[in-house]
């Protein structure tokens, strides 16, 4: 995990000079995307943001298996990571079937909220992207509501899921017959 593991900000800022893009992926699961991020882009950094232990030894195991040298693992709360970025530094974002927290009293907990949009937009580079997928209908309703909230910043789009892996999560959702909802957001020019 040492080699693979990121400290902060500061260690990515420095980092990001040597590579000609840098992705993030927001509550990577399994890693199953992640890796496919990092073996489709050799010449990108991609942080990988995840707290849970058996998310991490899944990542790391991928990453042994195929040896990507390409990315670096945040395990910490990566709204702090964000909020402590001195510029925009990412080229791409990527959120896969966040929490749905899909009892109404714990919508508060969703993390795709017009404030944290807002903080995404602060550290994407001009033209940058936020790719969200959900698998819950009314979390895919919330983010359309969200979205809206934030058109200064982004062009909001639906889009397909072609060309990306469908992971475990995904894959258990279509297995119980939910559909994946998939949006991106383009920057607006700064």
């Amino acid at each position: 995990m040492e080699h693979h593991h990121l400290s902060g900000a500061d260690e990515l800022s420095e980092l990001a000079q040597g590579y000609e893009k840098i992705i993030l992926e927001i509550g990577f699961g399994n890693g199953e995307n992640t890796a496919f991020l990092a073996a489709k882009n050799p010449k990108a950094l991609v942080v990988a943001s995840e707290v849970y232990l058996s998310g991490i030894g899944s990542l790391l195991n991928s990453i042994a298996q195929n040896s990507l040298n390409n990315i670096k693992i945040y395990d910490d709360d990566v709204r702090e990571l964000l909020l402590k970025l001195p510029n925009e530094i990412f080229d791409e974002i990527y959120i896969i079937c966040p929490d749905p927290w899909p009892k109404a009293r714990h919508h508060k907990r969703r993390l795709i909220k017009y404030d944290f949009l807002k903080v995404l937009g602060n550290v994407l580079r001009e033209e940058g992207t936020v790719y969200i997928s959900t698998d819950w209908e009314n979390y895919a309703e919330s983010i359309e509501e969200e979205a809206e909230k934030s058109k200064q910043n982004f062009l909001f789009k639906k889009i397909s899921n072609e060309g990306m892996p469908i992971t475990r999560f995904q894959q258990r959702a279509i297995n119980e017959g939910r559909s994946i909802h998939t949006f991106l957001l383009s920057v607006l020019k700064k």
